[in-house]
C-alpha cells in the first residue's frame, strides 16, 4: 500500500473526529499490524471496499471514547438496550463517513463501501483479507485513543473488466 492510499484516511478521520469532538486527534505513529488476535478496542466498525482494488477498513474503540461522543453528539438513550443500538449505528456512521470520505480523494481506483457493520466485546476479533497488508494508524484524543486499519490492495481482475471495451479491425 502506498502513502497516497492511506493519508486519504488519515485526513479523513482528522475532519471526521473534529466535527464530532471539536478539536482535531493527534496523530500516532503508523505501523504495519502483526497482532490480530489481541488489542485493547472494545468497538468496531468495519466496511468493505469493493472494486479495481479491494480491502477491509475498520475504526477501533474504547467504550469511554464511544460514550463521550454519544454525550457530544447530545442524544438521550432510554436505556442499556436503545443506548447500545445507538452507539451501533453512530460507529457504523463513523466509519461510512471515513471511508466514504477517503474514497473520494482515491481517484486511481474506481470504488465502492459496502455497509458497515459493527462488533463489540473484549478481544473481539475481525477476518481480515489473507494476504493483504493491514494499516494501523493510531489516533488520541482528549477523551481517548483509537485506531483505523486500513487493508488495500489492488485488484487486478476488476481493474481489466473495468476498461472499456475496444474493437479491432483485422485486416487480411
Amino acid at each position: 500500500m502506498k502513502a497516497e492510499h492511506i493519508n486519504p484516511f488519515l485526513n479523513s478521520t482528522l475532519n471526521v473526529f473534529e466535527s464530532m469532538l471539536g478539536s482535531q486527534p493527534q496523530v500516532g505513529q503508523k505501523s504495519l499490524m502483526k497482532n490480530f488476535y489481541t488489542h485493547r478496542w472494545d468497538i468496531s466498525g468495519v466496511i468493505g471496499i469493493t472494486g479495481t482494488a479491494d480491502g477491509v477498513i475498520a475504526i477501533r474503540l474504547t467504550h469511554k471514547l464511544v460514550e463521550k461522543i454519544l454525550e457530544k453528539s447530545e442524544i438521550v438513550c432510554s436505556g442499556p438496550e436503545e443506548t447500545a443500538e445507538i452507539i451501533n449505528g453512530m460507529v457504523g456512521e463513523i466509519i461510512n463517513m471515513i471511508a466514504g470520505n477517503a474514497l473520494g480523494e482515491i481517484t486511481r481506483f474506481d470504488l465502492d463501501i459496502t455497509v458497515p457493520f459493527v462488533v463489540q466485546g473484549d478481544n473481539h476479533s475481525i477476518g481480515w483479507p489473507r494476504n493483504n497488508p493491514i494499516i494501523a494508524i493510531p489516533f488520541i484524543t482528549n477523551y481517548g485513543p483509537f485506531e483505523v486499519n486500513v487493508s488495500l490492495r489492488d485488484n487486478f481482475y476488476n481493474a481489466v473488466n473495468s476498461l472499456p471495451l475496444m474493437s479491432a479491425q483485422l485486416n487480411f
